[in-house]
């Protein structure tokens, strides 16, 4: 629900045991990254790093970034907490039904275990990287007007997402959001944060208005990422969309989650030239579709304040709060 920076890439296990199938276990965190190394080789990996600490960058895992015995780049994750563990599990079993539809790349996990997940690196950037000193950097991609390329690439990996089947989806095990639950969640989160947040009134009623139209909701359920936002998008040089990272909030839900990220990052005027692609690329669409994504981007620091307040995040908390500053000043 926020920026993730880990540059990620895979799916199978390491061992004949899925991970959907592994038996429960007690959490014991892996604390150096050369600890994390051995962990991998004990797994067949032969894997050096010239980092000495972890990428803390990521809210879910700790990062080392080594490379193989050829120089090929790897990714070599461990989970920050037990919760994550569990949800490690959801996101290979949506990796590896996602990767037979996509016209992009999506991680590709070698190795799976509760302490370890590694994969090659996928080639390509992030849209954004985060830099200690300079902060957010756009790269390959102006969000003041984002490539005719980069729309379209996007609306058709949305479109191959969403047409994903149900009943495939529902074999693979990928959570279900019925749009009644999420409406419900998405008010509770607002009740929730309301302290932490402080919304102005106006945003606030809007919040409450959007939750009772119910002419705006849609009416079906698709496949989303729902964590879309440009750190979690690969660009190549051209500026298309050619990879999707981080796959951990992905489910079966409100088609407009997706769209509601676009809608945040790059504005109303881009959010309707990629639904318009969308639909070309054979997408379902419904008529509420570009208003409900920009109502549920403008709710979206109730979700963000939650999860922070969940996992006990202040720095997500505050990032809520700048959010809703931006959002409640567009609002009047």
């Amino acid at each position: 629900m926020t920026e993730r920076q880990e540059h990620q890439d895979s799916s199978s296990t390491s061992s004949s045991t899925a991970p959907s199938s592994f038996a429960p276990t007690s959490f014991a965190p892996i604390e150096s990254a050369g600890a994390l190394l051995d962990a991998a080789r004990r797994e067949g990996l032969r894997l050096a790093t010239s980092h000495a600490d972890f990428d803390q960058s990521g809210l879910d895992f700790l990062v080392v970034h080594a490379h193989d015995e050829d120089g090929a780049p790897w990714v070599v994750r461990t989970p920050r907490r037990p919760a994550v563990v569990a949800s490690a599990r959801v996101e290979a079993r949506v990796l590896a039904l996602v990767r037979k539809h996509l016209p992009v790349s999506v991680p590709d996990w070698r190795v799976h275990t509760d302490q370890v997940i590694a994969y090659p690196r996928l080639v390509d950037v992030p849209a954004i990287s985060i830099d200690p000193e300079a902060g957010v950097r756009w790269n390959r991609v102006d969000p003041a007007a984002p490539s005719a390329a980069f729309i379209a690439s996007m609306a058709e990996a949305l479109a191959a997402l969403q047409r994903i089947g149900a009943a495939e989806i529902e074999a693979a095990g990928v959570p279900v959001k019925p749009i009644d639950e999420a409406r419900q969640v998405l008010a509770r989160a607002m009740d929730e944060t309301r302290a932490a947040l402080a919304p102005p009134d106006v945003l606030w009623a809007r919040w409450q208005r959007w939750l009772a139209n119910d002419a705006i909701w849609p009416r079906h359920l698709a496949l989303v990422h729902g964590d879309l936002h440009p750190g979690h998008m690969l660009v190549d040089e051209g500026g298309r969309l050619t990879g999707i990272l981080d796959w951990t909030e992905a489910h079966l839900g409100d088609p407009s989650s997706d769209f509601a990220l676009f809608a945040g990052a790059f504005g109303k005027g881009v959010l309707d030239a990629l639904i318009a692609r969308f639909e070309a690329a054979g997408g379902a669409t419904w008529p509420g579709l570009a208003a409900h994504a920009a109502e549920r981007w403008a709710a979206w620091p109730a979700l963000a304040a939650k999860w922070g307040a969940d996992s006990g995040n202040e720095g997500v908390i505050a990032h809520a709060r700048n959010l809703l500053a931006g959002i409640a000043a567009e609002s009047g």
